[in-house]
């Protein structure tokens, strides 16, 4: 079942040429999930600032919006955002210092509710 995020980006995508925008390959990937960028690294877009977890579901810090690098993503404890909710989290470094911690990824554009998102290794 596609995401609501997922049905927006697909008609967004319907009405507007990405060539005619110019552009690039890899902004078209981060829309639908998460692109290698070498180094065992992935980049994927992060639509909203998100709390970050230590192993064992501990609060660790935040990772901000924007473009951010992740290593894999793992299944956890669900987690519910308004109509969003998901099982898996991508394993990253924070915005507070913090070394592989986790992120749920409902905050990572591509993916649908308790789905992985596209592009991101398993761990």
């Amino acid at each position: 079942m596609f995401g609501v995020r997922r049905l927006a980006l697909a008609g967004t995508a319907a009405m507007l040429s990405i060539g005619a925008l110019g552009l690039t390959a890899t902004t078209a990937d981060a829309a639908s999930g998460c692109y290698g960028i070498g180094g065992g690294k992935y980049n994927c877009h992060v639509w909203k600032d998100a709390t970050s977890y230590f192993a064992g579901d501990r609060p660790a810090g935040v990772l901000h919006a924007g473009t951010n690098y992740f290593y894999c993503q793992a299944v956890g404890t669900e987690r519910v955002d308004g109509p969003y909710r998901n099982k898996w989290y991508a394993k990253t470094d924070d915005d507070s210092g913090n070394r592989g911690v986790w992120v749920n990824v409902i905050y990572l554009s591509g993916g649908g509710n308790d789905e992985p998102v596209p592009g991101l290794p398993y761990c």
